[in-house]
């Protein structure tokens, strides 16, 4: 993290303070300096325009460069300085706030004269703190310096550290003390590659994976992988603009950024492992490689240690206790008897063992769990001075013999640089090869025991590596993604209740000083808003707890006030959203909904004479207030369903319901203000996390992204935005039920920061590492999840012959029924009932499983497709549907039918405790388990049938024989993909697309909206507008296939191709054909339903091979025609797919 303030003490604030007026309350001479550096950046870079258009240059959105201020790197340059210091003002209320505080600071003090947020700032020269300006030409012409905090180490002695209720004593003796300063990272030192492109012939690359086999030849343990024979079962394709295609150069060259891509199962991870080993033996430099889990992070430096290679894994401690568990049930499940042979190498890195825990002496009870360990929490223990004469006779208080006493210093473990829990962090001092996941990077902090200065190892990784390769970088995308859009439990059952450890931290810091933290203006407007939020919150579980319609009302989807208010418009209104013009009612009550959202908890002023929203407002903000603190005998919700049914005047349904409209809208209203106060709680957390100790209580904000991002990628486009979601518990009590209230806030566009990784050390002013973005499915259309937005460089093709035998690849589809009925009704898991779906699987499986038993030698139809697989070492079929439960209850099903019994494997989750072992006994009749992490071990034990969650083996860990063929013949899927309803994701990947495609100005319309808006702040304003205009079309659309707009049906498309391609590559793997089974009616209802033909409205398939058509037209046949290019490309991607549709018709 930067300093963000530190500055501050260079302009010589004490001058400001000491003739500083009490009236500007918790405006402070550092706020002033805030505010002119801002007026600066705005003077420097764009010098014509007003004091209103600073807020936009610190948003991450290029408006002054759609007006033609800003034009040279330099100029970006500053203004991405600037942000690292002004990221908290970046949004316009925060401005216009501060600014107007500003200008009520006397004339004298002020290094700008303006008349207002209008006026072109002018400089003065202002007697005290003279060098301000000098200091901030110099904030934004050098490097900005790292947050530091420096804590010694113990020393040799006594030291206490608090474990929950208990407080524990260590003595550390001197002949422990050996060898405890750590070694630390050479942060200022530049890349051993001067930020020199990485440029490697294939000659090269064969010569290092020739290497490589050696080195695995001469290891006494281990497997052989090949590597020069898979190098040769690939080819590499260079873009090349002119010919306007992808063609072979002999040579690979990553400069800043490469996007390469390569049909599935062409060998990505082999060109990886061999680049990074190439680099790293051949040239001092470090490379980082980016993976998908900690199991293949532990696997990739396994690999390279035994290549001979220093390598090392970064891991967050936060997760250790859970990585632990899920290695010990792999573990368990490839053999190993008892805990006594779990020796895994994994284990060196992700040790629960503390030295310290052995010096605690017998008052232990128990171990310290991973999160007790005092590694920065040890206390000295105080001398304490013998009292002079009787203490009886004291007449001191005791508040006064304490404020004399010396007083605990926090001190650094001294054990640290030996302990096994931190083998990892210590390793990667020296590592060649660092490797890590997307959250160990993004959220992992450096240990202080090897640096004061304040980072996480993502900018460690950027400033100390010449190469960083991220691994599947559209899975990486969504990842970021989620990670700056965080979600948690609002209120729930303790311990998982953010708010509520909250609420109870605020009271005991305010306790403990007297509440002098409310003399902050800001603290005072953070207590308030969290005493509003308390309010709300159990006023609305007051609703909940006993209306059980009420739950199923918002249960059934994530919600806003914004979309409970359009729920109860359409039930109030009918019709008004199909065409006709709403009554006037409607209209005005819309208007007035907004408005009132906008700020629920302050009256406001009428306009006009005529003016008959502003009444309706305030309406709602006096209703709300009293909802909030009014007892339930009062008439206040009499008053409420007055107001309703004046609103609705003429609508005679709502009269006669009007006991459950007018809770509805009373829910309404206070999550109204539930909403506003959360929001700018979370808004104000930055400013008051220091009086108050934040940092230390909140046990969601370690899920949430670190600040050290919001200097570098853009804010959220529609803003900060707030969502809910309600899930009740099973359990009843009399009648009522309660459950946890979880909500979701977006900070910021997280897939960006994929796009600046060679940039992150840009304000350094010194070179940052290459990237390398590697996928199969990175270039998908107009995928808002996975389409990567840079031109691909670069494409892995197979040898011809083996994408000819993936060419041979075949789809069909084999629909089945429900038994019995006059008119065959054709089973589908996708869009079926809840509560059919369960009995509709089954149906699958027994008309797939069982023979027909009127019949003498029949076999069943799986048995049958097992027959025709051609290759017998793959004669395995795997066999899809939606969820882990839905795997084990089709699991369960299959193995009670004799002829299956004991070939059937079930993957389960990581984190699942399986009841039944790998090698069960012949007389256990429950199904194998196998935890997804070791899927790939399956062809080796694992019977005839893998039953799996869809998305569980969409990528990842490769199902392989010997010789890295597909292990797998056939898959049947029996689920068509659909994202749940209920996800988050979609909405914010969406909105997050949208957003880049805004950046990157692809359709033209950021440039000429921002054009149209006259000025910066305008354009800011009408952007934010846009942006909230898509978000809550993301937000509340239905993702029925059906529901859903053309441009939505083709993204939604793209989006699915890109997770079936994917499963069907665990399938293709070393060049061989797939065998595809479409089971689900949902792929093609009409002709699963003898109706008609399906078309791309109607049919997912057939949508898929409509968006892949043009690419694969004859020149000038499609319309529009895809640039060329772009046809090179997908035919390189997806022409295996594409013909097996079209084969399929």
């Amino acid at each position: 993290m930067r300093d963000r303030s530190g500055w501050h003490r260079r302009c010589s604030p004490e001058q400001l303070t000491e003739v500083w007026p009490t009236h500007l309350g918790s405006f402070r001479p550092g706020d002033l300096l805030d505010i002119e550096l801002g007026l600066y950046l705005l003077q420097d870079v764009t010098p014509t325009r007003t004091a209103a258009d600073v807020w936009p240059l610190l948003g991450g959105y290029p408006y002054s460069e759609a007006f033609g201020d800003v034009r040279t790197d330099e100029q970006r340059l500053r203004v991405l300085r600037a942000r690292h210091y002004l990221w908290d003002l970046r949004r316009r209320h925060a401005w216009r706030e501060a600014l107007a505080d500003y200008l009520t600071v006397p004339q004298q003090l002020r290094g700008y004269d303006l008349d207002g947020l209008d006026d072109v700032p002018r400089r003065r020269e202002p007697a005290r703190a003279a060098r301000r300006f000098e200091i901030f030409e110099k904030l934004l012409s050098t490097a900005p310096d790292f947050s530091t905090r420096s804590v010694p180490f113990a020393e040799a002695g006594e030291y206490t550290f608090r474990v929950q209720d208990r407080t524990h004593s260590v003595v550390f003796e001197e002949e422990l003390l050996s060898d405890t300063l750590p070694r630390a990272h050479a942060l200022d030192a530049q890349p051993a590659g001067r930020g020199e492109p990485i440029d490697v012939t294939w000659a090269e690359l064969e010569k290092a994976a020739d290497a490589m086999d050696t080195a695995e030849a001469a290891a006494p343990h281990g497997p052989r992988n090949d590597w020069a024979g898979r190098l040769r079962r690939v080819k590499l394709l260079v873009r090349d603009e002119e010919a306007e295609n992808f063609s072979e150069k002999g040579r690979l060259t990553v400069d800043r950024l490469l996007h390469l891509v390569g049909m599935v199962g062409a060998g990505k991870s082999t060109i990886r492992d061999i680049l990074t080993y190439h680099v790293v033996t051949q040239t001092p430099r470090r490379v980082t490689i980016v993976v998908g889990d900690v199991a293949e992070t532990l696997a990739v430096v396994k690999q390279f240690d035994r290549l001979g290679v220093r390598a090392a894994p970064i891991l967050g401690h936060s997760t250790r206790e859970r990585n632990i568990n899920r290695l010990h049930r792999r573990t368990a499940t490839a053999g190993a008897a008892t805990m006594l042979g779990h020796d895994h190498e994994g284990f060196a890195y992700l040790s629960s063992a503390c030295p310290v825990d052995v010096l605690r002496g017998l008052e232990a009870r128990r171990p310290l769990g991973i999160r007790e360990a005092p590694c920065l929490t040890l206390f000295t223990v105080p001398e304490v001075e013998p009292a002079d004469g009787d203490p009886l006779l004291d007449d001191e208080s005791p508040a006064v013999r304490d404020s004399r006493r010396p007083k605990s210093q926090r001190r650094l473990c001294p054990l640290w640089n030996r302990c096994p829990r931190h083998r990892g962090a210590r390793d990667l001092v020296d590592a060649q090869v660092w490797v890590a996941t997307p959250a160990g990077l993004v959220h992992s902090s450096v240990p202080q025991h090897q640096h004061d200065e304040q980072l996480r190892y993502l900018e460690l990784a950027c400033r100390m590596s010449d190469l960083i390769i991220v691994d599947e970088a559209d899975r990486v995308q969504m990842q970021l993604d989620t990670a700056f859009a965080p979600a948690s439990t609002l209120v729930g059952k303790a311990p998982n209740s953010w708010f509520d450890e909250v609420a109870v931290h605020k009271f005991q810091q305010m306790a403990r000083d007297g509440r002098l933290q409310l003399s902050a203006r800001d603290v005072d407007d953070w207590t308030n808003a969290v005493n509003t939020v308390s309010a709300a919150t159990d006023r609305l579980y007051a609703l909940l707890v006993k209306d059980d319609g009420l739950r199923r009302w918002i249960s059934t989807d994530y919600f806003s006030a914004f979309t409970l208010h359009s729920l109860l418009l359409d039930s109030w209104f009918p019709g008004r959203n199909e065409g006709e013009r709403p009554p006037a009612a409607a209209r005005s009550l819309d208007v007035a909904l907004g408005r009132f959202r906008d700020d629920p908890l302050h009256e406001q002023q009428s306009g006009t004479g005529d003016d008959e929203v502003t009444p309706l407002v305030n309406t709602f903000v006096h209703l709300t207030l009293e909802l909030l603190h009014a007892p339930q005998g009062a008439r206040t919700r009499e008053r409420l369903r007055e107001a309703l049914t004046d609103v609705v005047s003429d609508d005679c349904g709502v009269r006669a319901d009007i006991d459950l409209q007018a809770r509805r809208f009373e829910f309404t209203l206070i999550l109204s203000a539930l909403h506003s106060r959360l929001d700018f709680m979370t808004t104000l957390w930055p400013r008051v996390e220091a009086a108050l100790n934040l940092e230390s209580a909140s046990n969601v904000l370690s899920r949430r992204p670190p600040k050290d991002y919001e200097a570098v990628i853009p804010e959220s486009p529609m803003g900060n935005v707030l969502g809910f979601q309600f899930r009740h518990d099973d359990r009843e009590r009399d009648g009522d039920r309660s459950g946890e209230l979880r909500f979701f806030h977006c900070n910021g566009v997280g897939r960006e920061l994929l796009m600046r990784l060679g940039d992150l050390c840009a304000v350094d002013g010194r070179p940052g590492p290459h990237v390398l973005l590697m996928s199969a499915t990175s270039w998908a259309g107009t995928s808002s999840r996975y389409h990567v937005h840079t031109d691909v460089g670069a494409v892995l093709r197979p040898r011809d012959e083996e994408v000819e035998a993936v060419l041979g690849s075949e789809f069909r589809k084999e629909f089945l029924y429900w038994p019995g009925g006059d008119q065959p009704k054709p089973l589908r898991l996708s869009g079926c009932d809840p509560e059919e779906r369960p009995q509709a699987l089954l149906h699958m499986l027994h008309q797939l499983a069982v023979p027909d038993r009127s019949l003498p030698d029949s076999v069943s139809m799986l048995d049958a497709e097992l027959d025709e697989i051609d290759d017998p070492e793959r004669r395995r079929i795997l066999l899809l549907v939606g969820s882990y439960d839905e795997a084990r209850r089709a699991a369960e099903y299959l193995n009670q039918i004799p002829e299956w019994n004991g070939r059937v494997t079930q993957l389960v989750s990581d984190d699942a405790d399986a009841d039944t072992a790998w090698t069960r006994l012949p007389e256990d009749n429950a199904a194998r388990t196998l935890p997804r992490g070791d899927v790939k071990s399956f062809p080796s034990d694992g019977g005839d049938l893998l039953v799996a969650p869809l998305l569980a083996v969409e990528r990842g860990h490769n199902i392989v024989l010997r010789g890295g063929k597909a292990a797998i013949g056939t898959v049947y899927f029996l689920a068509r993909p659909h994202p749940r309803p209920d996800d988050i994701s979609l909405a914010i990947q969406s909105i997050n697309d949208w957003a880049i495609r805004q950046l990157r100005d692809i359709d033209g319309t950021f440039w000429q909206g921002a054009l149209a808006a006259a000025t910066p702040d305008r354009a800011a304003v009408a952007f934010r507008s846009r942006a909230r205009r898509q978000w809550n079309r993301y937000l509340t659309r239905k993702l029925a296939w059906s529901s859903l707009r053309d441009d939505e049906k083709v993204a939604f498309t793209w989006d699915q191709l890109v997770v079936m391609w994917q499963v069907i590559g665990r399938l293709v793997r070393g060049g061989v054909p797939a065998r595809v089974v479409f089971v689900d009616a949902a792929f093609s209802p009409r002709e699963a339903g003898f109706q008609a033909m399906d078309t791309p409205d109607t049919s997912l398939l057939a949508s898929m091979r409509e968006v892949l058509a043009p690419y694969f037209a004859a020149d000038g046949a499609a319309d529009p025609e895809p640039a060329p290019i772009d046809k090179s490309l997908v035919r390189e991607l997806y022409e295996p797919l594409y013909r097996a549709l079209a084969d399929m018709g």
